[in-house]
């Protein structure tokens, strides 16, 4: 059924992000569907490699429910264990198999992560970059991943998505185990633990931060007391 646009609505679609729809053969048709698929990642429907989109964690309400069930029970702060993986040289793997290869390969190692996590989100923080989030209600604790279980894992799960005789690209880790004292509200939850597994990833790719990263955030507000000595 055709839905009549005028031309002011249609022309305020296109502004949104004029770049991204400049050479589209329909921009109006194009503008409409950016805005749905970045609605559908903050309501958390999974992409193409079968992960949840970063806005889901920063802009939606994929913490709302952890939050609401499990915040007022640790007196200690809200606590989330998170498991970073990267695919190292993911760029050569598309250059040397193709796309639809690369594709199917980032969908393998969603796969994985997810068997390793049962129950646990997957998020997509970047091209390449996925997080397993170890959310209080899953009942799985970071400090019980070993690094070299979960790289073993990976290479296993996803060698069958390669070409015959492919060489599998190797993983950059971080584990990290996150507090936040005193949350207020749930939606102050995602942009700060967004932030805290970009830190540690970037921390464990420079070599300056390994095994368990630990990290606790106070959101009291609280001067601490001078230190009389």
């Amino acid at each position: 059924m055709p839905y009549a646009l005028d031309e002011a609505l249609a022309s305020a679609l296109v502004a949104l992000d004029p770049r991204a729809v400049r050479h589209a053969a329909d921009p109006v048709r194009d503008a409409v569907q950016r805005l749905l698929l970045e609605e559908h990642a903050r309501r958390g429907v999974p992409d193409a490699t079968g992960a949840l989109s970063f806005r889901a964690l920063t802009q939606g309400a994929l913490l709302q429910a952890e939050f609401d069930l499990s915040t007022h029970a640790h007196h200690e702060g809200w606590s989330v264990g998170a498991l970073v993986v990267d695919v190292k040289g993911m760029i050569h793997v598309n250059a040397r198999h193709g796309f639809p290869v690369g594709d199917t390969f980032l969908r393998a190692v969603v796969a994985s992560l997810q068997a390793q996590g049962p129950g646990a989100p997957v998020v997509r923080l970047q091209g390449d970059d996925f997080a397993l989030l170890l959310v209080p209600s899953t009942g799985l604790r970071i400090t019980d991943v070993a690094e070299d279980s979960v790289r073993a894992r990976l290479a296993q799960d996803v060698r069958a998505s390669l070409p015959e005789g492919a060489e599998v690209p190797g993983f950059t880790l971080a584990r990290l185990a996150l507090t936040i004292e005193q949350p207020t509200h749930w939606q102050v939850l995602g942009p700060l633990v967004w932030g805290e597994l970009m830190r540690a990833y970037t921390l464990a790719e420079r070599g300056q931060a390994p095994g368990l990263q630990e990290r606790r955030l106070p959101l009291g507000g609280f001067v601490p007391e001078r230190d009389a000595s």
